[in-house]
């Protein structure tokens, strides 16, 4: 053998020891995964912002009125913009009678009252597992607890809008009913 073939021989011998040792020590997958890592990120971008064009695309589509309404005999009919029209043209298209009017009233008012228990209740819970359970348990309960409180507050929030829908005889929404000057008395009167 010459100087030469042995120079030819000694690099070669040397990148396949070191492709088995990287074989050997870097997993399969790993490479795979370092190579698809700038793909990855440019899928997962393309992906936020088809989300963020979605998501705005519903926000605007959710601000604009529902302006038609399609009963189930298949007739369609224009809703009234004004709030009062509107609760009026529910009013007659629902057959309701004053009584069944009274009734849904004081229904609303009870699942409201019901509504205030479950989150007054949810909240002692949530003071007396702080105190009184042992933290095991209090770390299982707890966020339980509080969901329900959560649950509570949003509930108790819908049905004194609905109580005030029904007592005013207004389709209002969410936020008209939040800027009422006596917000506090749908709640808790």
């Amino acid at each position: 053998m010459t100087d030469h073939q042995i120079g030819e021989k000694s690099p070669t011998k040397l990148r396949r020891t070191a492709k088995l040792a990287n074989s050997a020590l870097v997993p399969k997958g790993v490479g795979l995964a370092v190579g698809q890592f700038g793909r990855s990120r440019q899928n997962l971008s393309e992906a936020w912002e088809a989300a963020r064009e979605t998501r705005q695309r519903l926000l605007n589509e959710s601000k604009l009125p529902i302006k038609t309404v399609i009963l189930k005999d298949g007739s369609e009919h224009d809703l009234p913009t004004d709030p009062a029209e509107r609760f009026e043209f529910l009013y007659r298209v629902m057959d309701w009678s004053p009584a069944h009017h009274a009734s849904q009233i004081s229904a609303a008012r009870r699942a409201k009252y019901g509504s205030i228990v479950m989150t007054i209740v949810a909240f002692a819970l949530v003071c007396f597992m702080i105190f009184n359970v042992p933290m095991w348990i209090a770390f299982l309960l707890i966020p339980t607890s509080l969901t329900v409180l959560a649950v509570g507050v949003a509930t108790t929030f819908r049905w004194a809008l609905v109580e005030y829908q029904y007592t005013r005889r207004s389709l209002v929404n969410f936020k008209t009913f939040l800027v009422q000057p006596k917000f506090f008395r749908w709640i808790f009167c």
